[in-house]
């Protein structure tokens, strides 16, 4: 029923092989989600909207089917071959991001937008499953270090790179450009990455039968455990923040200072790709090292990286230089370019192979749409709402009130630390 390959498993070069087609295939997930983002004024002006209507495109739009299909998906990948699961993915968010450049009308484009979601709903919880059979729990954090670099990447070519295409011919050439290597990816990933035996590498699980829980009874039983019901909704909060910022942060720049938007992306753009790539890398080799120590050192590593982020970029709300907008960036990127890495890696400790895809969706549910579906669509609502008062400031009070939000969220997390190692035990024994 899996139709597991299980090829070379003491390979490391091969596992190594399969995180970089990982890492490549969520480049482009992420340039294709982003290139909207990059694109929001252009796009804004070709459809002569508001910006709450440009909140629903690159938020809801995506994010309420991404969310509402990673969950049955994610069930179907406990069961079934990841590796194809993934490659249909690639293949439907490629065709429906280049949809997106040959709308004519904001409903086609939302359209669009909603089979970007479609695809991308089968890529993130099979990626990481397939991975946490392919590397060792020791190894697990820095891993899915370098697979977020897929997340950096992607977000400098769809927010820079988009923008340039876009100054050079027209913004909607951004989209057929970066919406065609997925095919590539997709045709090298069905052809040279095998699908692993699951949890071979969990210590001490051994599989005592092919019995499964079923959906229902699954999710019941993963909520019930207060270190993931902790960690989800801690997750759900911080996303709200990161991502309700994050989306607009490209258009804060280019109104609170005057810039024109290639500028404004690479000013945000490039600086928090350094500074997160470098975030990531550092806080996966800590939290691999430090949880061997520890177990709840991943909640504490979140939790700084999500305090530091919201106080950096308070401050870059309200500065009214550029040049120290730029570099706050900086420190920022590197602070919260860690905090989810922290908790996929501890997530994927926390549950059972036989529930990992599973368990991952749900966890991706709560950060995707509470980010994407709520957090960038109040972020445009709010800046709407305070524009008769602030003009072209009312941008940075909106974005200011969403980054509060890290506060119940570090809270959340740090929670969530407390009774991880017990409930890592209790579902073993639920799921064997």
């Amino acid at each position: 029923m899996t139709d597991i390959t299980d090829p070379t498993p003491n390979s490391r070069k091969y596992a190594w092989f399969v995180l970089v087609m990982m890492v490549l295939l969520y480049l482009v997930n992420y340039a294709d989600r982003y290139v909207a983002v990059g694109l929001l004024e252009e796009i804004k002006k070709t459809f002569d909207v508001s910006d709450s209507y440009m909140g629903f495109l690159v938020g809801p739009a995506f994010a309420i089917i991404y969310t509402l299909l990673a969950i049955p998906i994610a069930r179907f990948a406990d069961e079934y071959n990841r590796v194809r699961i993934i490659v249909c993915g690639a293949i439907v968010w490629s065709a429906f991001t280049v949809l997106s450049g040959l709308t004519n009308t904001p409903a086609t484009f939302a359209l669009a937008r909603l089979g970007v979601g479609v695809g991308e709903a089968a890529f993130l919880a099979p990626a990481f499953s397939i991975l946490s059979d392919y590397f060792a729990p020791k190894k697990r954090a820095l891993a899915f270090a370098i697979l977020n670099f897929g997340v950096y990447f992607g977000q400098i070519f769809g927010l820079v790179g988009g923008a340039a295409i876009a100054e050079a011919f027209h913004w909607r050439t951004a989209f057929l450009a970066l919406g065609a290597p997925s095919i590539l990816l997709a045709i090298v990933t069905i052809l040279f990455v095998k699908e692993p035996k699951r949890g071979r590498l969990d210590p001490g699980v051994q599989t005592k039968s092919e019995f499964r829980l079923g959906f229902g009874a699954t999710i019941s039983a993963l909520w019930r455990k207060r270190s993931f019901r902790m960690m989800t909704m801690g997750t759900a909060l911080g996303g709200f923040a990161s991502y309700g910022f994050g989306y607009w942060a490209p258009t804060l720049f280019a109104r609170a200072f005057d810039l024109k938007l290639v500028e404004a992306n690479s000013r945000y753009g490039g600086p928090s790709f350094i500074a997160g790539i470098t975030g990531a890398v550092v806080l996966g080799v800590l939290c691999d090292r430090l949880t061997s120590r520890d177990t709840r050192w991943p909640f504490r590593l979140a939790g700084i990286g999500l305090t530091g982020f919201m106080l950096t970029m308070l401050v870059l709300c309200f500065t009214q230089s550029v040049t120290t907008a730029t570099l706050l960036t900086l420190p920022a990127g590197l602070l919260a370019g860690g905090w989810v890495i922290a908790m996929q890696a501890a997530l994927q400790d926390l549950l059972p192979a036989k529930a990992r895809a599973t368990g991952t969706a749900l966890w991706a549910f709560a950060l995707t749409f509470t980010g994407l579906a709520i957090g960038v669509q109040l972020a445009g609502i709010l800046t709407d709402m305070f524009a008769a008062q602030y003009g072209k400031e009312a941008i940075r009070y909106a974005l200011a009130l969403i980054l509060l939000v890290n506060i119940p969220a570090v809270i959340l997390l740090l929670l969530a630390g407390r009774t991880i190692d017990a409930d890592r035990l209790a579902l073993q024994e639920e799921f064997n």
